[in-house]
């Protein structure tokens, strides 16, 4: 049994579900991803600021997912044995410690530290938020309550987007990140409001990773992974290439996030309803990659004409952002792709993987002789493989 089944069979019956449960978690998933958003939004003051490269940009949100990505194998099992509560509160706290380190950086090392905390805390989120809402809510209220939860990734974005860039230009990046301090810190107090976790029974079940993906599974890896890539590479360098090519303001630039961030709110609610209703899951997977690489043309396309690249951070916010949701639905309506829990780690380990490979990647290609054209090609190319994993996700499910 997994850990989302065990969660569902801890729920106490008749009781009620703890006030603001649904506000908390919500926040949390938006205060775990918030300095992705963030640290895209304030590219060009660190850029200024402490002398980084475009590349050395790049890699700072990459070793957040990158530690992300070796930890989502445990931090479930770990949830699972100390319980959504503690976890919960371990996120929060990890958080604030993270964002202390960040605000207080030197240099490119101290930035690379605290982004090994955030990381840490990204690895936490999913599987503390999801054991809490199944621990405490009937199973008539809890897909609603995930969908709700998982748009707090997407406030983020929008947050960051619109309040990052005047905050920075009216006191300054470091303090920017400092006020997230406070707000993980009280949000880490309203999760010690929350019920105590129940014990782990004795002789609970031992470690395990997940097993060997069968094909419909390793393809829908192989969908995540491009998805996650494209994202990646976007929510990073969008600002950055509209401030330095589009000669846009830093407080526009960062707009445009805010706008990737609303359309993706209402794309993951419609399309995740959308896709519980279709008998094949292939459909809305192949269409989302495939809109993804059509927005994303819009974007170098904004050379010529500016409005355009408004269009695709829009366009891609719909799509791409949207594409990942909709991997969870296939993972979660049925066992064509193996075992629920293990499958549900791998498809994200795809993800988090993308978000290490796309602004690395982005970053080396925008700071050599092929500039950002070479950037949003390879964003478009990881599209392009998402459209491919997707055909072959709907070929190995029918099989």
């Amino acid at each position: 049994m997994d850990t989302w089944e065990r969660a569902k069979s801890a729920v106490p019956g008749g009781s009620h579900p703890p006030r603001g449960l649904l506000a908390l978690t919500t926040t949390s998933m938006a205060l775990s991803m918030f300095v992705l958003f963030a640290f895209g939004a304030l590219g060009p003051a660190l850029l200024d600021d402490l002398g980084l490269s475009r590349s050395q940009l790049g890699s700072l949100p990459a070793v957040a997912f990158g530690t992300a990505t070796v930890l989502s194998l445990v931090s479930g099992h770990l949830t699972d044995l100390v319980g959504g509560r503690r976890a919960l509160l371990a996120l929060l706290t990890t958080v604030a410690l993270a964002f202390t380190v960040l605000s207080r950086a030197a240099g490119y090392g101290a930035l690379l530290a605290g982004l090994v905390l955030a990381g840490a805390a990204q690895a936490c989120a999913n599987p503390a938020t999801n054991h809490l809402i199944a621990g405490h809510l009937p199973p008539a209220r809890r897909a609603a309550a995930i969908g709700i939860k998982q748009s707090g990734v997407q406030i983020g974005a929008f947050a960051a987007g619109l309040l990052v860039p005047s905050l920075a230009a009216a006191t300054s990046w470091r303090t920017t990140l400092a006020l997230v301090v406070p707000v993980a810190l009280a949000a880490a107090v309203a999760a010690l409001l929350l019920p105590r976790d129940r014990p782990e029974p004795r002789g609970g079940r031992a470690f395990t990773l997940p097993g060997r993906p069968n094909r419909a599974a390793r393809w829908l890896i192989v969908y995540s992974l491009g998805v996650g890539t494209g994202l990646a590479a976007l929510n990073t360098y969008l600002p950055l290439y509209a401030h330095e090519e589009l000669g846009m303001g830093e407080r526009a630039s960062g707009a445009l996030i805010a706008a990737v961030g609303v359309a993706g709110i209402a794309a993951r609610v419609l399309w995740t309803r959308v896709s519980g209703r279709l008998s094949d899951i292939g459909v809305p997977l192949l269409l989302l990659a495939a809109a993804a690489v059509c927005f994303l043309l819009l974007v170098p396309a904004a050379r010529l004409l500016t409005p355009l690249v408004w269009i695709g951070a829009v366009g891609l916010g719909g799509s791409a952002v949207a594409a990942n949701a909709v991997s969870m639905v296939a993972v979660v309506r049925g066992t064509a792709f193996g075992a629920t829990g293990h499958a549900s780690a791998l498809v994200s380990m795809g993800f988090f993987g993308g978000f290490v490979v796309g602004p690395l990647g982005f970053g080396l290609l925008a700071d050599g002789p092929a500039g950002y054209t070479g950037g949003w090609a390879m964003a478009g190319a990881a599209f392009l493989v998402s459209v491919v994993g997707a055909a072959r996700v709907r070929r190995a499910v029918a099989a």
